[in-house]
């Protein structure tokens, strides 16, 4: 009867995960805590041995102290130690955690707050372990309270099917073996009884020693059997058994509490019946029965995801597991079932995937689930011969509006414009944000043939233009933006990639830019030729200060005599192989890539020394431009007084060309800056002067000693009534301000003529000089002056 007994409870077990160890104990031992008609002696080896030789890693532990009083063999494997290495330990010498922190949760098992634990634990060899511990107080033999802990592995948790299988032969092993040893017990009690006659005195005092025995053993097994359910109870999972008919019959305190059953007596009641207790007022409805039936026809473990509401409306979700457990005669015998609670595992892989595949900003798809999308359309482009497209969009003028108004409504312009890019959209088409104010739609399956696709193209695009061009209302406050769109289609006859058909809309995005903004323009291959030789020249352009390609010249600045009173600094770049390169050519994209400053750099030194070189010879004065990268660095006063130290030239020979553009971005911070160089002797003129933000209010601010009329006024001033007004304009701010004046782009004495009737400026221009390189402007104009 044993053998048959322990043969129900552990055929089933044999699927059953290693994740589920505590209930494996637990459904190992009630049936022991049963079976009150096995011999005393041979339960308590039987227990004994449970603990000893069970897989699961067991410790019994001094709650006070902390020492391990006894460990089964599972736990010296799984702690790669000897028996005497591991008991009397301390458990704080396994756990990595704090002695305190270990202490303070002993004493909370000790007191059964708490029973479910999860700490890092260091084996033998070192290595760290993450392992779930469930702790419970025990009363031994000998009268000692100790904590009786299953500890678990977690750090990767798998299906050992194959351990499963053994574990099966070993339980059989032992059950043949416990049971043999049964029957070699009651065949030694019937030889005892067969002399009786001769050794009643004996047999009694047997007898008597015998009901003793089996008293303690049946108070010790009682008392394990409440160790385990007080476990059961403290554990933050889902239990329940149930019979073959779908009746409860025990489940543990954390399911009561979630079901709403608290102070129901659930034993032998159906799911319909506990329902109906509930009076419909739980939204926690026990209906299961369906899916109970399928783990009786499966026959063995069933793992599944369970959502329930809750009583305060909050879905959670279990991770459950159900195990049938049948009779020899394969009739049912009792359904288990634990179920985790993994609620907040599900809302982090939410939140994991939204973090990894959707804009947190304008909830859009970010370029990683773009490109999974567009690379399926792609291929379904080319097995279909449906042709798609592709739209790069980009916000004009957004970086000033960010740098304006702020980067709050920058964020709320972004989320107003992804809402109006949806609405355009049909349900299989997509629109990303790319990154900062670029959007991405991609259309797949538009038609078949490249004339109406791109037709139906243009006609999305026409729409998102024109929509996003129509004034926002962002709380209250209107802002106007327009949008410059490229449009590629795919596929076509190159076999091209993913990121071959973004840089084409990208391209093409950007020719609508140049274009003027507010344009739609479709990739063609001339784009793609124009925008490879600009990288071409970008690349050469990082390496033009290192290879010494840059060169510096200068073009004189004279007063109406003809005299030489100063000069400017210009710069040209000696490419090896495309020669001479102008700065017109070379200069934005240098101030695009962040080049600016180490060009600018190399341009104001070099001015510096070619005025240490000569100032012994005349009174040279020189102009140097500075962009609004190079001069809104942190570092550019101390830089620049690093270069006077190193070349030791008189500041006031200097002078800082700035426009009014760099002056009105950053006023405050400019005018400090400005005023450290002009407390040095440096000089300051405003470059371009009236093509701006011009106004007497930021000017009067300002240590400007020079104002620079730009060459587009002198050219027609002669013959245009309005430049010519705007010339005597400047002229009048300047004489107001006591400011000197520089007219560029004077290239013909008519243009000298005009200025030689307003008051005196200085001169320059290819009139009276064209730029030239450095030295050789020196000897021709140098001399000159030396000779008058």
């Amino acid at each position: 009867m044993i053998r048959k007994r322990l043969r129900d409870i552990a055929l089933p077990l044999m699927a059953w995960p290693r994740q589920r160890l505590p209930l494996l104990v637990l459904l190992f031992t009630l049936p022991l805590a049963t079976a009150l008609a096995i011999n005393a002696s041979a339960r308590q080896d039987l227990l004994s041995t449970m603990f000893h030789q069970h897989s699961a890693v067991m410790l019994f532990i001094d709650p006070l102290t902390g020492h391990i009083v006894d460990a089964n063999q599972a736990a010296l494997d799984f702690y790669q130690s000897s028996r005497a290495q591991l008991i009397g330990r301390r458990i704080d010498d396994l756990n990595v955690l704090g002695p305190d922190e270990v202490a303070a949760e002993r004493a909370r098992a000790l007191a059964e707050e708490r029973n479910y634990f999860v700490f890092p634990h260091r084996l033998g060899n070192g290595e760290i372990r993450t392992v779930e511990v469930y702790s419970s107080p025990a009363l031994l033999s000998d009268g000692r309270t100790v904590l009786f802990s299953i500890i678990q592995d977690i750090t990767g948790k798998r299906v050992a099917e194959n351990e499963l299988r053994n574990y099966q032969t070993r339980l059989e092993e032992l059950v043949d073996r416990r049971t043999r040893e049964v029957t070699q017990a009651q065949t030694r009690l019937q030889n005892v009884m067969a002399g009786a006659l001769l050794a009643q005195f004996i047999v009694i005092g047997l007898l008597v020693f015998n009901v003793v025995r089996r008293r303690h053993v049946t108070r010790m097994l009682a008392s394990r059997e409440a160790q385990l359910t007080s476990l059961i109870n403290a554990m933050p999972d889902i239990v329940r058994v149930k019979d073959g008919q779908g009746r409860w019959l025990e489940t543990n305190r954390y399911a009561l509490e979630l079901y709403g059953l608290e102070g129901v007596d659930v034993r032998h009641r159906s799911n319909a019946e506990l329902a109906a207790l509930q009076n419909d007022t739980h939204p926690m409805r026990i209906r299961d029965d369906d899916h109970d039936d399928l783990v009786w026809r499966e026959r063995g473990p069933v793992r599944s995801e369970l959502s329930l509401p809750t009583a305060a409306g909050e879905l959670r979700y279990f991770d459950a597991i159900k195990v049938p457990l049948f009779n020899p005669d394969g009739s049912r015998n009792c359904l288990v079932e634990v179920a985790r609670d993994i609620t907040e595992r599900k809302r982090a892989e939410s939140e994991i995937e939204r973090l990894a595949y959707y804009d947190p900003l304008t909830a859009l798809p970010n370029r990683r689930l773009l490109l999974d999308r567009l690379e399926h359309a792609l291929a379904n482009a080319r097995r279909t011969a449906e042709t798609g497209a592709l739209l790069f969009v980009d916000l004009d003028y957004f970086k000033t509006l960010n740098d304006a108004r702020g980067h709050e409504m920058g964020d709320r312009l972004l989320v107003a414009a992804a809402q109006r890019l949806r609405a355009h959209l049909r349900e299989t088409d997509t629109v990303a944000r790319f990154g900062g104010d670029e959007f991405v739609v991609l259309l797949p399956d538009i038609g078949c043939g490249f004339n109406r696709a791109e037709r139906l193209a243009r006609m999305v695009a026409e729409k998102i233009r024109a929509d996003l061009a129509t004034p926002f209302d962002l709380t209250g406050e209107e802002v106007a933006v327009s949008a410059s769109i490229g449009v590629t289609l795919f596929p076509n006859e190159h076999d091209l990639t993913l990121t071959d058909l973004l840089k084409q809309a990208d391209t093409a995005m950007y020719q609508a830019k140049d274009s003027g903004r507010n344009q739609i323009r479709f990739f063609e291959p001339e784009m793609q030729r124009r925008v490879e030789t600009r990288f071409a020249l970008e690349a050469d352009l990082r390496r033009a200060v290192e290879r010494n390609e840059l060169r510096l010249f200068v073009q004189p600045q004279v007063d109406a005599s003809g005299a030489l009173c100063g000069s400017e600094a210009l710069l040209r770049w000696q490419h090896p192989e495309r020669g001479l390169v102008s700065p017109a050519v070379f200069i934005p994209i240098a101030e695009e890539t962040g080049l600016i400053v180490e060009i600018g750099e190399w341009v104001l030194r070099e001015s510096c020394s070619l005025l240490a070189r000569h100032a012994d010879r005349s009174p040279l004065r020189i102009s140097v431009n500075v962009s609004p990268r190079q001069f809104h660095r942190a570092d550019f006063v101390p830089r620049v007084r690093q270069i006077l130290d190193d070349t030791g030239i008189i500041p006031e020979r200097l002078t800082l060309e700035v426009t009014e553009g760099l002056v009105i971005d950053h006023l405050q911070p400019t005018v400090s800056k400005m005023k450290a160089l002009h407390a040095l002797g440096i000089r300051f003129s405003i470059d371009d002067f009236g093509t701006g933000y011009s106004s007497l209010a930021y000017i009067k601010q300002l240590p400007v000693n020079e104002l620079k009329i730009d060459g587009s006024f002198v050219r027609d001033a002669p013959h245009d009534p309005s430049d010519a007004v705007l010339v005597d304009t400047i002229l009048s701010v300047a004489a107001h301000l006591r400011l000197n004046v520089v007219a560029e782009g004077v290239e013909s004495e008519e243009h000298a003529a005009f200025l030689r009737q307003r008051p005196p400026i200085h001169y320059q221009g290819y009139l009276f000089g064209r730029p030239q390189p450095a030295e050789a402007f020196v000897e021709q104009f140098l001399l000159a002056n030396d000779a008058r």
